[in-house]
């Protein structure tokens, strides 16, 4: 009986000890928020979800970065009395103290290549990426849709107005409903251009017409209009020259390889370089992680071996690494970085002034690092749709367009209808058995821009669906072909 009593006694004991410890760390239990510099030009949030085990007195958590598509575990929290530190892993770190009052967090987010900032987190009832598709002024869920044709402004587009009394556009109609209640949660923005026209303009989530969006490896296949136009002025000669010839300052640490990979299978991602990047953007062992880890990407890409099994030129590879080095190529024959040529030679022309382009380690990222309005990006599809003009001014040659954004290498021995051009890709529509051809864009999280050769019709979605896979919440190939291109036909 004793021994009982005195179990009941500790056990009331520790449990009181718990109680009266855990008043200031029960405060900071839960979803915390901020906005950061995601990159240049754009404030984006930052979610931290902190969790603790009152009785083994340990610390565990997550972090969302949506727009830029990074998620995961903290890797490693560290709590003493007011003082915060939260390791959000590759070097990104945020150091701050707890209020007085315990309604805020204030310190310093550090993030590897950029000057540390200031920022103050507080608490919030719920994710960022859990918001409302769209909210009226008291911030109540909007859930019925109706059609605004978009609104002229100055940055060069025509634009029309659709007839939504159509059967067709009632499918349309439908399928923005669903959006509003939260069918294609993540998905930021559905924009339409026909006949030069832009018709469609509407935003969810964290999508806003005049804010700049990630468009990952959607990038590739602007970085291939920009191997079109050094082309164009003379700075590249040939597209069968060795991949080495363009980097002569790495000539003397990377390894001969026979026959030597080209320009021009860099551009289909037919190097036969062996490289892993069919395994999820999860794993440390996916090459594209490892390159972006590394000190020097031109160094780490260069230096792969040629897969013992391909030939350069025989067969198509996913590989983000070749995407990177037509940047250092574009940054040697240019004598400029990717972004800073692409400011003067593309986006001067298209009439874009608000953009950013990330570096690693100041190598232009042209593998999947620009960010541009939804607008801005529908133009790369006008541009394209338009055989290298915009509002009558030729940017890119039409031979380059042409020869860029045709099927040039299957991606797989199973289909004909799905290939590969120079960084940009192929499929086919089926709608009301018509097949329409389509070269497409396309990047990481549910970035695509279609683009509708038969039809004179580009289509851009946005999202900010990392960890959608299987694309259950996104607006995928399938509905784009059921529920919009019929009101285009």
């Amino acid at each position: 009986m004793l021994r009982r009593i005195l179990r009941y006694c500790i056990g009331l004991a520790l449990f009181v000890n718990v109680l009266a410890c855990s008043t200031d760390e029960q405060k900071l239990v839960g979803i915390w928020h901020t906005e950061f510099e995601a990159v240049p030009h754009l404030k984006g949030p930052l979610d931290v979800e902190l969790r603790h085990d009152f009785f083994s007195d340990s610390w565990s958590g997550r972090f969302e970065i949506p727009e830029s598509m990074a998620e995961g575990t903290l890797s490693g929290i560290n709590i003493t009395n007011s003082k915060i530190f939260l390791d959000l892993g590759q070097g990104a770190t945020f150091t701050g103290n707890l209020s007085k009052n315990k309604t805020e967090i204030g310190g310093l987010l550090n993030i590897p290549d950029r000057k540390p900032e200031t920022v103050t987190l507080t608490k919030t009832d719920r994710w960022t990426s859990q918001r409302p598709a769209r909210v009226d002024k008291e911030n109540r869920p909007l859930l019925k849709w109706s059609y605004q044709a978009p609104p002229v402004t100055s940055d060069g587009w025509k634009v029309g107005a659709l007839n939504m009394q159509t059967a067709n556009s009632k499918v349309l109609h439908d399928l923005f409903e669903n959006i509003l209640k939260g069918k294609y949660h993540g998905l930021d923005a559905v924009l339409v251009a026909q006949n030069g026209k832009l018709l469609l303009d509407e935003y969810f989530y964290l999508g806003e017409r005049e804010r700049i969006h990630s468009l990952q490896s959607c990038t590739k296949s602007v970085t291939s209009l920009l191997i079109g136009i050094a082309k164009d002025g003379g700075l590249i000669q040939n597209l069968d020259a060795p991949l080495t010839a363009f980097f002569p300052a790495y000539k003397n640490s990377i390894k001969e390889k026979s026959p030597q990979p080209t320009l021009r299978n860099a551009l289909t991602m037919s190097a036969g370089l062996d490289w892993h990047e069919d395994i999820p953007y999860t794993d440390p062992k996916n090459d594209a992680v490892l390159m972006n880890q590394s000190k020097d990407m031109y160094q780490y890409v260069l230096a792969k071996n040629l897969d013992e099994k391909d030939k350069p030129g025989k067969k198509f590879e996913y590989n983000s690494g070749l995407s990177i080095l037509l940047g250092g190529i574009l940054s040697n024959v240019t004598g400029k970085p990717a972004d800073k040529y692409a400011e003067q030679s593309l986006f001067k022309g298209l009439g874009i002034e608000n953009f950013s382009w990330t570096s690693m380690n100041n190598q232009v990222h042209t593998g999947g690092g620009l960010f541009l309005r939804p607008r801005d990006m529908l133009k790369i599809g006008q541009l394209i749709l338009g055989k290298g003009k915009w509002n009558e001014k030729q940017i890119v040659s039409t031979s380059w367009i042409t020869e860029s954004t045709a099927f040039v290498i299957p991606i797989n021995e199973s289909s004909s209808d799905w290939g590969y051009g120079y960084q940009w890709w192929r499929g086919v529509f089926r709608v009301r058995d018509k097949v329409f051809p389509v070269i497409y864009a396309a990047g990481y999280g549910g970035q695509v821009l279609y683009i509708v050769p038969d039809l004179n019709l580009s289509i851009l979605t946005l999202h900010h669906n990392a960890s959608d896979v299987s694309g259950s919440h996104s607006l995928t190939w399938k509905d784009i072909e059921k529920s919009i291109l019929p009101a285009f036909i």
